[in-house]
């Protein structure tokens, strides 16, 4: 599962998943790959960096079929982490029907250490908190979704109102990205701990997004949505890049949401936008 590059550029790290979407009491989908990791990975990949993703999954995901061209580290798992996503007029709710196992830092490449971006997105607490510690990377994007995640017998998933305390005094994450409704029980103050730039997404409504005590109301780019999983995901990962070429926190914000226009227009990870996809989707706005 790997290709011949010794040292990504980008490096993903968290669960690839599979999802079953259900939308407005409809049919249940296919299980459709997924994971913030892949849809981190391939959107890096179409805008050219060399790609690392380092996961645990079992041997049901299609990695080859799915990841091309990217760097597939496995820790093998007895189960791929799978949810059932249900819509109701935009709002999501999920059900937990599997999980994988933790991923070990032993896992990583000594090589991989160094990335121009690293991409955490935890699924399921498979990650310790101070994974970023791993990494000498030159920026750091943490979705810390899966550190918020609460589930029972049933599956039900909630969303914490605090973040695992081990976090607290440990090194920050440049870019943090969660949305709304993940944190509306969480106490600010825990997220200006967590990174130096925070984003709160909020679907059509945009982002917001604080840095050094000020609070910046990015809009969104109105689309027509097909399949918003994994939208979050790809927001984040063209914000980050942005940011890495040096772009201001408004123009990255924008960039951000021409991709997330993209995404949310397709099916999946066919989604994944390339640069030239986002600057003529912002075009035509």
């Amino acid at each position: 599962m790997t290709n011949n590059s010794p040292s990504p550029s980008f490096v993903a790290i968290g669960h690839l998943s599979f999802d079953v979407n259900i939308v407005d009491n409809g049919p249940p989908s296919h299980h459709t790959p997924g994971g913030a990791a892949a849809y981190a990975a391939l959107t890096a990949r179409k805008h050219g960096f060399s790609t690392g993703i380092l996961t645990a999954v079992d041997q049901d995901y299609p990695v080859r079929e799915v990841l091309a061209g990217i760097d597939v580290r496995v820790t093998e798992s007895e189960h791929t982490s799978t949810f059932a996503n249900y819509y109701d007029s935009g709002e999501r709710s999920q059900v937990l029907l599997a999980s994988g196992n933790k991923i070990p830092q032993v896992s990583l490449p000594e090589s991989w250490t160094q990335p121009d971006i690293l991409f955490a997105g935890p699924l399921l607490h498979e990650l310790p908190t101070d994974c970023v510690s791993w990494f000498n990377s030159g920026l750091s994007c943490l979705i810390p979704s899966g550190w918020l995640r609460r589930w029972g017998p049933d599956g039900v998933i909630t969303h914490g109102n605090s973040l695992p305390s081990s976090l607290a005094g440990g090194r920050k994450w440049n870019v943090v990205v969660t949305s709304e409704s993940e944190v509306q029980d969480l106490p600010e103050r825990q997220l200006f701990d967590l990174g130096e730039i925070i984003c709160i997404t909020r679907g059509a409504l945009g982002a917001r997004i604080w840095q050094s005590g000020t609070w910046l109301e990015a809009p969104a780019i109105s689309a027509s949505p097909v399949d918003v999983t994994g939208a979050g995901d790809i927001w984040a990962t063209a914000f980050v890049i942005a940011l890495n070429e040096r772009n201001h926190l408004e123009d990255a914000a924008r960039y951000a949401a021409g991709a997330a226009a993209v995404a949310i227009e397709s099916e999946g990870m066919t989604g994944c936008p390339s640069r030239e996809e986002i600057t003529a989707r912002l075009d035509r706005n």
